[in-house]
Formats: C-alpha cells, sequence, structure tokens
C-alpha cells in the first residue's frame, strides 16, 4: 500500500531467538530509493497470517486487534503527512511507529546516500542564495555515479554511515577511473563532493567522525593555455570577415582586458559601473565564489564597453564557442579559444606580464584563496622569464 511518498508491505519473519512456532510481524517501509524495516512487536504462528491482505485470522482476535491498531497508527501517520503537504522521511515514521527508539539509534542507521538526498535536496533549497543550478546537478550526477558504484561492488543500493571506511573512498577512484573512464580531475571533484556529505553527517549528528580524513586527492599538472601578447594584440586589430564573428571577438576580448566569465559580461550593465580618480572599475560578485570584486576597465575593455554603450551581445554558450571557432581559424591562431583562455589571458599577459603581484591578480580575479590563483595561473610566459633573467643578467655583468 501506497500514501502519499511512502510505501509499505507486512511480512513474516523468524528470527532464531523465537519460539519454533511464531513468527514476528515485520512492516517494510519504502520511499524512492530509501528503504527501512521496522518491526511491529506482534507475533503469530504461520497459519494465523493472511499475507495477501496484510491481515491476521479472525480466530486470533487479541494479535487481529494489536496488528489494525498498529496499521491505523502507522496511516493516520502518512494521511496526516500527505494531507499537509509534510516532507516526513522514514525515519520519521520509524521514530513515530517506534516511540522507545531514540531519535540518535534512527540517526545511526541511515545511509550515506539517504544523507546525500537530504543534503541536495537542501542545497536545491538555496540555489540562488548559496548554490547554483549547475552545482546541484553535479550533486544529482555525483549520487548517480556513486550508486551504480555500490550496486557495481557490492550489490547493494546504499551504506549505513557507520560502516563507511576509508576503503569505499579508494575503490571508488578505481571504479571511476577503470569503469566509469572519468580523468583525475573529474574524480578530484567527486571525491570533494562526496566529502561534503560527511561533513553534513557529522553536522547533523549522523555520523561521530570523518572517516575520510587520511584520503588525499591526486595531484593534476593543469597546462596553462593563454594568448601571447602578440596573439593578444593580432586579436585586438584584426577585423572580422562578419558582423557576428566581430561582437563574438568584441566579447572574448572584453573578458581578456577584465578577466570575467562570459556569464558574468552577460550579467553586467551600467550600474555596474563606478568611476575612481577618473578611471572606470566594474563593481560585480563573482557567480562560482559569491564574493565581492572591482576590477580596473582597461582602455581595450572601455572602449568595447561604449562601443555598445554598457550593453555587451551575448550569445548562447553553444553559438559562442563555435564563433570562436570561426575566429580562430580565420586569424590562424593555433589555441582552441575558450572563456578559460580569455580569463587567463588576463592573468598571465595582461597582469602578471605587467609585473602585477600574484596577491592583487587573485584579488582582481576574485578567487576565494590565492593559493588558487598560485595553483592554477602562476606560470609565467617565457617574455616575462627572459626580461627577469636578463634584469638579473646585466646586474652581475657590471
Amino acid at each position: 500500500m501506497k500514501i502519499g511518498s511512502i510505501s509499505y508491505r507486512l511480512f513474516l519473519r523468524q528470527s532464531i531467538s523465537e519460539e519454533k512456532d511464531l513468527y514476528t510481524i515485520y512492516c517494510k517501509l519504502i520511499q524512492g530509493n530509501e528503504i527501512k524495516v521496522i518491526s511491529t512487536g506482534i507475533r503469530v504462528p504461520k497459519e494465523a497470517w493472511v499475507a495477501k491482505k496484510y491481515s491476521i485470522k479472525h480466530a486470533f482476535n487479541t494479535e487481529c486487534y494489536l496488528l489494525e491498531a498498529w496499521k491505523i497508527k502507522l496511516h493516520k501517520k502518512l494521511l496526516d503527512a500527505y494531507s499537509t503537504n509534510q516532507n516526513n522521511t522514514i525515519i520519521d515514521i520509524v521514530i513515530f511507529m517506534n516511540p522507545t527508539k531514540s531519535a540518535y539509534e534512527a540517526n545511526r542507521t541511515k545511509g550515506f546516500l539517504e544523507v546525500f538526498r537530504m543534503f541536495t535536496a537542501k542545497a536545491k533549497q538555496l540555489i540562488g542564495k548559496e548554490y547554483n543550478r549547475a552545482t546541484v546537478y553535479k550533486f544529482d550526477s555525483t549520487i548517480t555515479a556513486f550508486s551504480a558504484f555500490l550496486l557495481h561492488h557490492y550489490q547493494k543500493n546504499d551504506i549505513i554511515l557507520d560502516k563507511v571506511r576509508l576503503k569505499h573512498l579508494l575503490e571508488y577512484e578505481e571504479y571511476a577511473a577503470m569503469v566509469l573512464k572519468h580523468k583525475t580531475a573529474t574524480i578530484n571533484k567527486t571525491i570533494q563532493r562526496l566529502k561534503q556529505v560527511i561533513k553534513y553527517a557529522i553536522g547533523h549528528d549522523y555520523l561521530d567522525k570523518d572517516p575520510w580524513t587520511m584520503h588525499k586527492s591526486k595531484s593534476v599538472q593543469h597546462l596553462i593555455v593563454y594568448l601571447s601578447k602578440e596573439q593578444l594584440d593580432l586579436l585586438l586589430h584584426a577585423r572580422m570577415s562578419l558582423l557576428t564573428l566581430e561582437k563574438v571577438k568584441d566579447c572574448f576580448l572584453f573578458s581578456c582586458f577584465t578577466g570575467l566569465a562570459y556569464a558574468e559580461i552577460a550579467a553586467s550593465s551600467k550600474e555596474n559601473i563606478v568611476f575612481k580618480n577618473n578611471i572606470p572599475w566594474i563593481s560585480m560578485q563573482r557567480q562560482k565564489t559569491k564574493k565581492s570584486f572591482l576590477i580596473p576597465m582597461l582602455p581595450p575593455a572601455f572602449t568595447i564597453w561604449e562601443k555598445y554603450e554598457g550593453v555587451l551581445p551575448v550569445f548562447t554558450n553553444q553559438r559562442y564557442n563555435l564563433y570562436l571557432k570561426e575566429i580562430m581559424q580565420e586569424l590562424r591562431i593555433n589555441i582552441h579559444l575558450t572563456t578559460h583562455v580569455a580569463r587567463k589571458t588576463f592573468t598571465s599577459t595582461v597582469l602578471l606580464g605587467n609585473n602585477i603581484p600574484l596577491k592583487v591578480a587573485s584579488t582582481l580575479l576574485g578567487h576565494s584563496d590565492s593559493k588558487i590563483t598560485e595553483k592554477y595561473y602562476a606560470e609565467v610566459s617565457n617574455d616575462l622569464l627572459e626580461q627577469h633573467a636578463e634584469a638579473l643578467f646585466n646586474i652581475f655583468k657590471k
């Protein structure tokens, strides 16, 4: 029988400790992929049970009365929750039907994926505040991947939180690499999300300690791709064959000279511009980190801004990337142009290439930690390296 989002069925089970001729009636509660089994506490001979009706033969008056009362209590709880739109979980039902079982004991039986779904449900309620839709979508994808891993490796739909060990994470790493064919960077991101669930579980008293504290993600060497000063100048002074390509080129250049992601360019408006000492600054909030930042609008960027009167042309991601590919071919630039390349060009060629300190670059990029900038953008261009080497050479030449 199903009421609202929760269905149930009753069945008999005999444990070793029970009398030979008596069986206990159990109730299996099902909500989505989550399953809990609780005891009604009622015991009857096997011949007294009517399986199709989930009932006891009337000849066993006392047991029959007790079971009907138990079912009425369960139905009332489920109907009340359904009629008032309460989001009751199976644990809520378990605690309600077994008052002697504490919430603490019930929490100790929570599954990892069960808690992950709770965590994701909370995240969905915070879309636009603490999370964006893309992040929540990745949570759902991670649930699917880890669920497939448990089925593949253990033939289980979930694993009790208290039973989670470091070996499960290590085994998932191997599964993701060998079966899912994921790259190391993708696996590391997935593991970050899995670790978030453990922290959530500890914070809500579902778990006492982190079983994954000893885990270290595998390092990934990132190839920093950006436009050189010559390539940036070529793009800056180029005139495209089509008006559409000219607009896309302007958007890309605007990102090269501001470090803004394409979504932030699309969201920008005249209200985001402030002037300090006659220098225009972009005042915005980084969508990814929610960190406020100020970026000076350098002359090439301000020229583009004025050209479109503060409203830059916006394309879909698919069309934007397609047009960037055409620009790359038309100008014979041997670098795959993307928004990430534009941001890295801003950091490497525009900022670091002009001796802007790394800490300042980190602030201008809106990074939550300067180590992020150092890790992904600290590679300087050969030109800058040669300049410093030449200056050092001249010092000791004297």
